[in-house]
């Protein structure tokens, strides 16, 4: 292994060191505010420099979740100088992972008409990046706007194919974008890629795909008490790695969401580890089934590339976290209901 890469190796698991601990997650879970929760990650974790402008007696949730997306970026680029071809990798895949999530976090506000508060959020690393005008997202008022705004991003394409008119089909939108993303993951993958490492890495795309395809079923046939087998197979990643196209298809003919569940459990590598899943958290259950799996290849992994993506990942999962608490906290859910949201522990 070159010196470089023994560097990116030992520095990405120095940083997965720093992450949040359970008395860290308790604490947060016992905040009152959301000025709580800032002054607490700003005091008392790794957050405290990407917080350091906020202003404690004036905390917008929105500036919170910028000052944790800039944070991610920057490790980025810390990791990245260490290995420049592996970087560019992982610069391209996380560049277009938080355009996606700007993108959808757009989308919800416009869906609620309330698109203006956009500009509470932008984090500051995107403003002004080509083809991505985050300024003139949040002057959007119709589709069309919209469009405009994202022009030149590698989505514009698939989001110009799904306009109908100002009407947002979220769902499909959400599935579309991650998709490509998972496609060029993949593409890139195999092209760059050779033994342990293209599998490891394939792993964790693969993982992701598969959760992610099993929970769209799940809450499809759950909350709009459907089974239509068109539409759900719609929401399912054309990914194969643990589970079988065989057993996809199970899942999408069953009449119920129990059902699915049932053949998840019975059928799949994922749901016979799991064993016994509650169903009011299988989302919680399959994400700390994913989180356990990449924090695995963190601590053993021996390729750099592969622990990087690692803990990009795993800190993906926890800025997840620190959301749902802030959401929780602000609306004044009990810290019981939230702990059972989130994926740390």
């Amino acid at each position: 292994m070159s010196q470089a890469s023994n560097v990116l190796l030992t520095k990405s698991r120095a940083m997965f060191g720093k992450r949040l601990t359970g008395q860290n997650i308790a604490d947060l879970l016992n905040c009152q505010t959301v000025t709580e929760v800032a002054v607490y990650l700003k005091n008392n974790t790794h957050y405290a420099y990407a917080l350091r402008n906020i202003d404690d007696a004036n905390v917008h949730r929105g500036q919170l979740e910028a000052a944790l997306d800039e944070l991610m970026q920057s490790q980025l680029t810390s990791l990245a100088k260490y290995r420049v071809d592996a970087g560019e990798y992982m610069r391209t895949f996380v560049v277009y992972n938080m355009e996606i999530r700007e993108i959808l976090k757009y989308l919800r506000l416009f869906s609620a008409g309330r698109a203006s508060e956009y500009v509470f959020a932008i984090p500051k690393y995107v403003t002004g990046r080509d083809g991505f005008d985050p300024i003139r997202l949040a002057q959007a008022k119709t589709y069309d706007e919209f469009l405009r705004a994202v022009s030149g991003t590698a989505f514009y394409k698939i989001l110009r194919g799904m306009a109908l008119g100002d009407t947002v089909d979220y769902t499909m939108i959400e599935h579309a974008l991650y998709s490509y993303l998972f496609q060029y993951a993949e593409n890139e993958i195999n092209r760059h890629f050779h033994g342990s490492a293209k599998e490891d890495l394939l792993g964790l795309l693969g993982t992701r795909s598969e959760l992610n395809s099993f929970l769209n079923i799940y809450r499809f046939k759950k909350y709009y008490k459907a089974c239509g087998e068109d539409v759900a197979r719609s929401l399912v990643f054309d990914f194969h790695y643990k589970i079988s196209k065989k057993t996809f298809d199970n899942m999408l003919k069953a009449e119920s969401a129990e059902e699915t569940l049932d053949i998840f459990r019975n059928e799949t590598v994922y749901g016979r580890e799991l064993g016994t899943i509650e169903d009011d958290f299988i989302d919680r259950m399959v994400n700390r089934l994913s989180y356990k799996r990449v924090r695995h290849l963190m601590r053993f992994s021996t390729d750099p590339t592969v622990a990087v993506f690692s803990y990009l990942l795993l800190s993906g999962i926890e800025r997840r976290d620190i959301v749902t608490i802030i959401e929780g906290v602000r609306y004044r859910v009990s810290p019981d209901q939230i702990a059972s949201m989130i994926t740390i522990q």
